[in-house]
């Protein structure tokens, strides 16, 4: 919260993220860090990272209504309530008591006809166009004199004299063969566009929102194959599959997004308890042993502390 007020949203959006993992059971809190977390998104210009941070209030709102009773100052509240009635469905504003407001419409002018100057302006000084000109008379053609038909005249006879020999005609050279033509240089084959993973990361939690947990699964699947994955969609596929209990899935989504790093810590559970029922266990007690100066200590972790530090290499 110091690093918001003094506008470091990048400092302050990882790690009001990070405590909201910790407050995954007091509803309140959680819902605070995330509304905090989703202006400072939205004042990076990071609207999906927004959007993000607002569907977790949805689906806290969902299990325990508190959005309407927690502390916040009336002009974050009302910065909040804005970006709701911007990114979210009509029903899932609703539930944080927003309702949308349709943007209108925007009016295209009709552009003026203007009329054609080289047709209505006179030019170079001459008449009026509005007087009527006398065309020029057309000049007829003459008709053509007949001329005599001269008559042919024999050419003189030759005196005889002896044969001339008959020389060639000379024949021109042959023409050289053409030449091949250049090669020509080879076009690239257009490479396909990636498409971008937040949409698909969206449609995802709103199948986990509404208990389909089967179809959401199989989009976190997809996404985790897709061949351009950046860091952070790979830290936030991996945790979805964690999420819908794709233990396997998750282990090998963390491990290609890589090196967590610092604001990220949270990630470090879910990556350890992934690791540990695959039977990771020496992995699994290296990233457990990294999450937990950065995490509440729930009921949930606790139970896998015992588990992961227990368990036999």
């Amino acid at each position: 919260m110091t690093h918001f007020a003094a506008a470091d949203y990048a400092s302050a959006f990882t790690e009001l993220r990070s405590a909201a993992f910790g407050f995954v059971e007091r509803v309140e809190q959680f819902e605070i860090a995330q509304s905090y977390a989703a202006i400072a998104a939205h004042r990076l210009g990071h609207d999906s990272d927004a959007r993000d941070s607002l569907m977790r209030l949805v689906t806290a709102e969902k299990v325990q209504p508190r959005y309407r009773s927690i502390k916040l100052p009336d002009d974050v509240r009302a910065e909040l309530n804005t970006l709701a009635a911007n990114f979210l469905m009509t029903d899932e504003a609703a539930l944080l008591g927003v309702t949308s407001v349709a943007k209108p419409e925007t009016e295209v002018p009709t552009p003026t006809k203007q009329p054609n100057v080289a047709l209505t302006a006179p030019r170079d000084g001459g008449p009026d166009a509005s007087q009527p000109v006398t065309p020029a008379p057309v000049p007829q053609p003459k008709k053509p004199v007949p001329q005599p038909v001269p008559q042919p005249v024999p050419p003189p006879q030759p005196k005889s004299a002896a044969p001339q020999p008959v020389v060639p005609a000379p024949q021109p050279a042959p023409a050289p063969p053409p030449k091949p033509p250049a090669p020509q240089p080879a076009v690239p084959a257009p490479q396909p566009q990636v498409r971008e993973a937040v949409p698909s990361l969206a449609d995802a939690q709103r199948a986990v929102d509404s208990g389909d947990i089967d179809r959401a699964r199989a989009m976190y699947d997809e996404l985790s194959t897709a061949p351009a994955l950046s860091h952070d969609t790979a830290l936030r596929v991996a945790e979805g599959l964690y999420r819908v209990r794709d233990y396997a899935g998750a282990a090998r989504t963390f491990a290609r997004a890589g090196a967590i790093g610092r604001g990220e810590e949270g990630y470090h559970y879910y990556y350890a308890v992934a690791l540990y029922e695959t039977g990771h266990y020496g992995n699994a007690k290296r990233e457990l042993a990294a999450a937990l100066p950065y995490i509440a200590v729930t009921p949930d972790v606790t139970r896998y502390r015992a588990k992961i530090e227990g368990a036999i290499e």
